[in-house]
């Protein structure tokens, strides 16, 4: 394998996998799938994959500590799947800004969820 195709792996392997490198790992649960380090659908305030809690400052913050849906191996492909599909030939700044719709994410989360609840 070439150089620049090696790091381009690399990159996919800590990113589609369980990324042992990061200094957080595992912030969920060993041999999770890092591919969505950061949920695209936080907060969902779903009380069954997260709970409210306090901050340092007293107030309420939303914490998806206990949650584990969205490191599972066929919930994050499913998830990337689905956000390809809604960006598709978009460009990279006009696909960003489907992620500032709500509704949007929150569908495709509702949907992944029936399939892998």
């Amino acid at each position: 394998m070439i150089d620049l195709a090696k790091k381009h792996f690399e990159k996919v392997v800590k990113l589609c996998g369980a990324n042992r490198d990061c200094r957080y790992y595992p912030c969920h649960f060993d041999s999770q799938v890092c591919l969505w380090c950061f949920c695209p659908f936080y907060p969902c305030y779903d009380e069954e994959l997260g709970e409210f809690i306090e901050g340092r400052d007293g107030s309420k913050v939303w914490s998806c500590i206990k949650c584990s849906w969205i490191h599972r191996p066929e919930v994050a492909c499913e998830v990337l799947r689905e956000i390809l599909e809604l960006i598709g030939d978009r460009d990279t700044e006009e696909a960003l800004q489907l992620f500032e719709r709500r509704d949007l994410l929150m569908e495709i989360m509702r949907r992944v969820r029936e399939k892998f609840s």
